[in-house]
């Protein structure tokens, strides 16, 4: 299942609703292609405060989503606890960038508030067949966070290793104002998730903001917002852009491109539910809990292990 344009941009779609990736042809934008038997590197969580955080995926095996691909958008509805939410990915049909538009509903009676969070691996790396190390692509990736005056942090990657096209560049906003950002994996995920599966920055009241480590996973998270009760509605929406090459460094007049995205879908009529939507297929390897255990103690670690010489 795709959605793509003309210029080359194509999202590649698993039967579990994650997506595959995203290439820029010939590039590929995100890092790591994902399967039926891994967890997607792309998400949007959408998050409760009651007053302690709780969260959904709205994409792949571990949301509540049905999804479909219709007329070149793709479309995830569902509900969780008591929030209708519908999520669309258009792809512009003038340049390499895309948006995903996010539309809540409150069912239930009482005011909640909410916030969304995007979350993208990034490569910025010529399409392989291949195995690629994604620690060694991610230490020649520029991550910056610049502030925008309205739509606050601004998330831009420039991979510094030339590639045949140049020097590809991509860039992440949310049209009603970020709060927040990060832009390296282990802030995202922290120590704690080999153990339990659960990103600690989903969490989190705000993402840490700047840093480069070796894991070019970036999070933008959106202005938390109350939605009323008893049918009330929340439009939120995530734009991102990607060129070819970007010659020069990050820099601030980069935000200039950002008054001209959301014009790009103007003329975008959203898909219809007539299309078929499905469950997304489940398995042992995205389903199965964490296996619970203790670690060894010395006495335990030199019985299996001898002693430390």
């Amino acid at each position: 299942m795709k959605c793509s344009n003309a210029h080359g941009l194509s999202f590649t779609f698993l039967d579990n609703g994650s997506i595959r990736c995203i290439d820029m042809d010939p590039i590929r934008i995100s890092l790591k292609p994902a399967s039926l038997f891994s967890y997607a590197g792309s998400n949007i969580y959408l998050r409760k405060y009651r007053p302690s955080i709780t969260c959904l995926p709205l994409l792949g095996p571990g949301s509540n989503s049905r999804f479909t691909v219709n007329n070149n958008q793709f479309l995830a509805v569902g509900e969780w606890e008591g929030i209708g939410y519908e999520c669309r990915l258009r792809v512009s049909e003038k340049s390499c960038t895309w948006q995903w538009d996010i539309a809540l509903t409150n069912h239930s009676k009482e005011a909640v508030e909410l916030d969304l969070m995007l979350v993208q691996d990034v490569g910025l790396k010529s399409i392989t067949s291949g195995l690629i190390n994604e620690y060694y692509v991610s230490q020649y990736l520029e991550r910056r966070i610049l502030h925008d005056p309205m739509k606050g942090p601004v998330i831009c990657c420039r991979q510094n290793m030339k590639e045949p096209t140049g020097h590809p560049w991509l860039m992440i906003a949310c049209d009603n104002g970020a709060v927040a950002a990060s832009t390296d994996g282990m802030d995202f995920y922290g120590k704690s998730y080999r153990q339990t599966g659960i990103p600690e920055g989903i969490y989190r009241d705000k993402l840490p903001g700047e840093s480069a480590g070796e894991s070019s996973i970036v999070a933008l998270q959106e202005r938390s917002f109350i939605l009323t009760g008893n049918g009330g509605q929340r439009q939120s929406r995530f734009y991102a852009t990607a060129l070819r090459d970007h010659p020069a460094a990050t820099a601030l007049e980069d935000l200039n491109l950002l008054h001209s995205l959301q014009a790009e879908f103007e003329e975008i009529p959203p898909s219809t539910h007539s299309a078929v939507f499905q469950l997304p297929s489940r398995n042992l390897f995205n389903t199965a809990p964490f296996l619970k255990v203790e670690e060894l103690n010395d006495e335990e670690l030199e019985h299996f292990f001898g002693k430390v010489k």
